[in-house]
């Protein structure tokens, strides 16, 4: 399965209600989980961003529709990029 990382946001309205993130996360981690997303991992951090989540999904259509799911309640923000491993690095360097 293909692995996304999402660099997100707080907006405005989830900066003003943060104390009901982790509630929003949850529910959004069990909508994923519905939709055959693999929430690997997830951190809060500091700089640009407010949060790194790292998934895994069965497609980018799957992954889209998940996300603009998620954003379109107002909470966050994303900016998300297909990831490659290091073998599926390999693989495609050695096909050029």
């Amino acid at each position: 399965m293909p692995t996304y990382i999402s660099l997100c946001r707080w907006t405005v309205q989830g900066a003003t209600t943060i104390k009901e993130s982790p509630a929003r996360l949850d529910a959004a981690k069990k909508s994923f989980a519905e939709a055959g997303i693999k929430v690997l991992s997830f951190y809060m951090t500091t700089g640009s961003h407010d949060m790194v989540i790292i998934t895994d999904a069965p497609n980018d259509e799957v992954l889209a529709k998940a996300l603009l799911s998620t954003i379109s309640k107002g909470g966050i923000t994303t900016q998300t990029s297909r990831a490659f491993t290091e073998d599926e690095y390999r693989a495609i360097l050695k096909s050029l």
